[in-house]
């Protein structure tokens, strides 16, 4: 949008005037040469107003609780005139800006482009929304303000913030991606080196290539490996809390569950994830489900009511040997304050009492 400066408008009215009704050749040309200004610096703005676009690199961006995350917008001028005041301001409710570096006055000549970037961090998680971006700039004389609002709104997903916590996953289905020190687990898909051959090797093991190689027998290693599923249940009824802690619990809960699944993305394992809390999402276990369980995590809320049933004793039937079964609620929940209260350090899930290996 284009607005005259105060006073424009009754300027070239009165400019006008002067050019019909004085007949005095000076004050002619100087009503010409304000009426001849005035339009030049309106097509000035009105060629900006066209010409000036903001745009975002990505759509979508994701962090966690309390870290930082750096944004960012692009600001093109396509035409060949400058815009020699021009301020932008990147609208983020609800999060903290550091330095307030989401706003920004700057000379921008034409046919240039130049993009900010700016850190802000949210001290809860949730989905937010950066934008629109606000830009004001003007005409070289100021006598015409442009006002220009570009939606370019950017998805920001803030998820549980990390905490301490170690998941340490005990050996499971054979020829896997977790290594291990176990024979028992050797993966005959992985050689790890050969070595000489020695009395009692198996001759399957021999490596004949390499043998006939060096005209003396060599054996393969294989690396020890093997693959554990994950599975997290996660209790958010209101009523299992307490009353004057189900708020914190909850939260520290939603933690502890987001904790787990990024081990399983760490270790690249199968993981699953069901939820007493709103939507009461469900997802089987499977490969590559980390971001939506994590996303998930990130706007899960507490439902009204209780855990009327034990999920270990439910979950069992649907979930393969071998899989991992964590089951947060509020005991797990209170014993893990309860050990970082008094300073506990190398908090594992098998001490708080949250894993469980189903066997069939």
């Amino acid at each position: 949008m284009i607005k005259p400066a105060s006073g424009v408008k009754a300027l070239f009215i009165f400019s006008l005037f002067l050019i019909l009704f004085f007949p005095y050749k000076y004050v002619q040309i100087i009503a010409i040469s304000l009426i001849f200004i005035i339009i030049i610096s309106y097509f000035w703005a009105k060629t900006l107003d066209k010409k000036i676009k903001i745009t975002r690199d990505n759509s979508e961006i994701k962090s966690v609780t309390f870290e930082k995350l750096t944004l960012s917008y692009t600001i093109e001028n396509s035409s060949n005139l400058t815009a020699f005041m021009c301020y932008t301001i990147d609208n983020l409710p609800f999060l903290h800006v550091f330095e307030k570096k989401n706003q920004n006055l700057i000379l921008l000549k034409g046919h240039t482009k130049k993009t900010f970037f700016y850190e802000a961090n949210a001290q809860f998680r949730g989905l937010y929304f950066a934008g629109p971006v606000n830009l004001k700039t003007y005409d070289p004389l100021c006598l015409f303000t442009i006002n220009k609002e570009f939606e370019c709104k950017q998805r920001i997903v803030i998820r549980p913030a990390r905490i301490s916590l170690v998941t340490k996953p005990v050996p499971g289905l054979p020829q896997g991606k977790i290594k291990i020190n176990n024979n028992i687990y050797e993966d005959v898909t992985m050689r790890r080196c050969i070595r000489e051959y020695k009395n009692g090797d198996e001759l399957k093991r021999i490596n004949w290539r390499a043998s006939a190689k060096f005209n003396t027998l060599f054996t393969n290693e294989y690396e020890d490996t093997f693959d554990v599923p994950f599975f997290v249940f996660l209790n958010l009824a209101k009523e299992d809390y307490s009353l004057n802690e189900w708020q914190e619990h909850t939260e520290k809960a939603i933690e502890i569950a987001a904790s787990i699944v990024n081990t399983a993305a760490k270790l690249n394992q199968k993981c699953g994830f069901a939820a007493y809390g709103s939507g009461f999402p469900f997802i089987k276990t499977g490969d590559n489900q980390y971001d939506c369980i994590l996303d998930i995590l990130s706007i899960i809320k507490p439902e009204e009511g209780k855990l009327n049933y034990d999920p270990e004793k439910k979950l069992k039937t649907e979930l393969s040997s071998n899989t991992l079964l964590f089951v947060i609620g509020p005991e797990e929940v209170s014993e893990y304050i309860t050990k970082i209260s008094a300073k506990h350090y190398n908090i594992t899930t098998q001490t708080l009492g949250i894993m469980k290996e189903v066997k069939k």
